[in-house]
């Protein structure tokens, strides 16, 4: 049975979510099914959402792209593909940003899921921000959403531990009822919390990037609550709450 409650937010008595206010789903179906949440969380540690908490921490905002030959506005200044030196997905290259700068970064993960996002208030959630992105949802109101975005490999989705270590951070840190999938998340963050440095280093999404010399990204990306900064999508750019 469903009900169309307020401004689209559908409670779906039968499956229980509207006795929840946390969940967890994954990928581009997941924040379908999550279409109409209140406060969706974007979630991708490694690397896009980490490189908007390094931008945005510095003043800048990002415009999440999902390919390089989207359209971007006047006064956009396109990133490289992951690069050291230059402005990239890497987001060690974001620590030299300024104030104002309106970066447009594409991702086929966090940034896709971002600009794919409507008619909620969109955060884009890490390790780094875990806390303060959980208190910014939470002042938002209402059930939240946390994506964790995964990797797409051949047109197929491939969850990823970054990511669930991500989402779990989040909700451990969000208060009320969670779904089965939000508890599970949030007791493999508690579980790893010690350890986080070492499984991301080892995942197959820090091996990728330490073999094509990124592996300070990783140790970037493991700093657990070392950012105050919370990402929101306002007018189509992410900036700092």
């Amino acid at each position: 049975m469903r009900f169309d409650h307020g401004s689209g937010f559908v409670l779906d008595i039968l499956f229980g979510m509207a006795s929840v206010d946390v969940h967890v789903d994954w990928g581009l179906p997941g924040l379908r099914a999550m279409s109409g949440f209140p406060v969706l969380v974007v979630v991708d540690v490694l690397s896009f959402c980490t490189a908007v908490d390094v931008a945005t921490g510095r003043g800048a905002c990002v415009l999440p792209l999902r390919t390089r030959h989207d359209a971007i506005p006047e006064g956009v200044v396109l990133a490289w593909a992951r690069h050291r030196e230059r402005w990239s997905l890497s987001p060690s290259s974001l620590q030299t940003l300024t104030a104002g700068v309106r970066l447009g970064l594409p991702s086929p993960n966090g940034a896709t899921l971002c600009a794919s996002a409507s008619g909620s208030t969109v955060f884009a959630g890490c390790l780094r921000n875990a806390d303060a992105v959980a208190g910014a949802a939470a002042r938002t109101g209402g059930p939240v959403g946390v994506v964790a975005g995964g990797e797409r490999r051949d047109g197929e989705l491939r969850p990823a531990i970054e990511d669930l270590l991500g989402a779990g951070a989040i909700v451990s840190a969000l208060a009320g009822r969670r779904s089965p999938e939000a508890e599970l998340a949030a007791a493999a963050f508690h579980s790893a919390r010690e350890d986080i440095g070492r499984l991301l280093a080892g995942c197959e999404s820090g091996r990728e990037l330490a073999e094509t010399g990124f592996a300070h990204d990783v140790g970037l990306a493991a700093e657990v609550n070392s950012s105050q900064t919370a990402p929101v999508l306002r007018d189509g750019f992410l900036e700092a709450a």
